[in-house]
């Protein structure tokens, strides 16, 4: 039984190391567009279980010729690399009869970035079904966790239909690094692009002056002015693939490096841009994304004490009908590294969050468990109960109260 991880960054490396400790799978290959990169994996995770056979190579994972000749003897891949590369990885699963996750793509299209979206996704359901295979994307935690999440409840309550899910992420870095956890290019195109909501059936834009909100984290979070997000995949995939009426989904972040706040931190970063050259060209997302220190750095960084913690907060809330009656439903899940660190040795608290699902999931496939075919994401999954069990066995629900 092999699993095959392409990419093999901040949450690739994450994912590695679980799969390891877990020791459900015979082999795990590792790919990355740097070879270093994938061998610095390999080094740290090949101790954790000596029964598994490692190995670590280059790969282009925007090129599918390439892509299909390391699947031929790999059950499962796991893409930890970019949305840009999961059109090329699937159409390569295709040819090397190899299921397929992702932890996300775009829920709709940007101007030149049509390749990266679900939809993209879904019009390759057949060629997987008619193969046998599965491909299942958006496993991360939020787009992914989320989906499972709002379907157990749903389920397990026996909900007639949903007034509301609202996923509320907040964090707090602690640090000397003018650093953050996640992609600062995602990080920015979800704050500066106009929010969006779920609404009456369709996604809708929010006015700037409507998409904040202010939010009480658990201490020491303690309250963010948090915004909602421009276009999460939970808009598409929680309605798509749940069979009830729901009214409105909402999902928003904060962050705190130190004391400040995103809107500061947003500034600092053109400010830094513009002390370097006050004209930026090309991408501006990808410009500001310049100003952080590299997301690769984030573990070396702690390990050396310039990063003094990491801790991270979701809050989940659902509002539905059950007959004549009202349901509500708070579930709060939360972790810090110095904790997290103890026992994984990689990565930030959001690449430890990520990693859970989609190696649940490749194990269940690798099991038989999961008898889909075709292209789905987590929500569609007749799993959904056990994935989130063995989350929360594994120790992903930190703090929270599913019952």
């Amino acid at each position: 039984m092999s699993i095959a991880i392409i990419g093999c960054g901040s949450s690739g490396s994450v994912i590695a190391e679980h799969l390891s400790k877990r020791g459900n799978t015979d082999q795990i290959k590792l790919f990355d567009v740097e070879l270093e990169r994938s061998k610095k994996v390999l080094n740290i995770i090949q101790s954790k279980n000596t029964k598994i056979d490692y190995s670590a190579d280059e790969i282009n994972a925007t090129k599918s010729k390439e892509i299909t000749k390391i699947l031929d003897d790999v059950e499962v891949v796991i893409n930890s690399a970019s949305p840009k590369c999961n059109i090329p990885i699937m159409k390569s699963c295709l040819k090397s009869d190899t299921n397929y996750i992702d932890l996300a793509s775009d829920p709709f299209g940007y101007s030149g970035s049509e390749e990266t979206t679900f939809d993209a996704q879904l019009e390759l359901t057949d060629d997987f079904a008619d193969r046998g295979l599965l491909a299942v994307t958006n496993t991360g935690f939020s787009p992914g966790f989320t989906d499972l999440l709002s379907k157990y409840i749903i389920k397990k309550n026996s909900l007639d239909s949903v007034g509301y899910i609202k996923i509320y992420l907040g964090e707090k870095i602690k640090s000397e690094k003018f650093v953050v956890s996640w992609s600062p290019y995602t990080l920015l195109m979800e704050s500066l692009l106009p929010p969006t909501v779920y609404k009456q059936n369709k996604i809708t834009t929010l006015n700037f002056d409507k998409s904040y909100r202010r939010i009480n984290f658990s201490s020491p979070i303690n309250e963010i002015k948090l915004k909602i997000f421009n276009g999460h995949p939970e808009l598409r995939t929680i309605p798509k693939y749940i069979d009830k009426q729901i009214d409105y989904i909402e999902i928003g972040g904060g962050f705190k490096l130190n004391d400040r706040e995103y809107n500061e931190i947003i500034i600092e970063a053109l400010q830094r841009q513009i002390e370097k050259s006050h004209i930026l060209k090309g991408d501006v997302f990808e410009n500001l994304s310049n100003s952080f220190e590299d997301l690769e750095k984030f573990r070396y960084f702690f390990q050396e004490g310039s990063i003094e913690n990491e801790i991270s907060e979701c809050i989940f809330q659902i509002k539905g009908e059950k007959g004549e009656k009202t349901f509500k439903k708070e579930i709060r899940i939360n972790h810090n590294l110095k904790e997290v660190s103890k026992n994984f040795s990689l990565g930030s608290i959001t690449s430890f969050l990520v990693s859970f699902v989609p190696v649940i999931i490749a194990e269940k496939i690798l099991s038989g468990d999961i008898k889909e075919t075709g292209v789905i994401a987590p929500a569609g999954l007749d799993e959904s109960e056990a994935i989130i069990r063995e989350c929360e066995k594994a120790g992903l629900l930190k703090g929270s109260d599913l019952e």
